[in-house]
């Protein structure tokens, strides 16, 4: 029984040795990560589209007589007493119970 322990130990050893130098050392095919020029025509699109939006705002809505209409409708909510000041603290002997 102590051989098969043993040797179940040593084979789990070797095929997480065997793991991690394939999944932690470089030899992926895989090229590093680098800037691409597809990225840099993309941003510089996008700051071109950024430089075509108006840069001023009409205020004018505010001067609408529908604007000066519109009315509150909230609701004032009263306040309500806060819970304990130790939610976590054991609750007192209430009733007797």
């Amino acid at each position: 029984m102590k051989l098969n322990s043993t040797f179940i130990i040593v084979i789990v050893l070797v095929i997480g040795a065997v793991a991690a130098w394939y999944f932690f050392t470089g030899t992926s095919e895989q090229p590093p990560l680098t800037e691409t020029s597809s990225i840099n025509t993309e941003e510089t699109e996008f700051k071109a589209l950024i430089n075509e939006l108006p840069t001023s705002f009409d205020t004018g809505i505010f001067t609408d007589p529908r604007f000066n209409a519109l009315v509150d409708l909230s609701t004032k909510i009263a306040p309500e007493p806060s819970g304990r000041l130790d939610p976590f603290a054991p609750v007192s002997n209430i009733g007797g119970r």
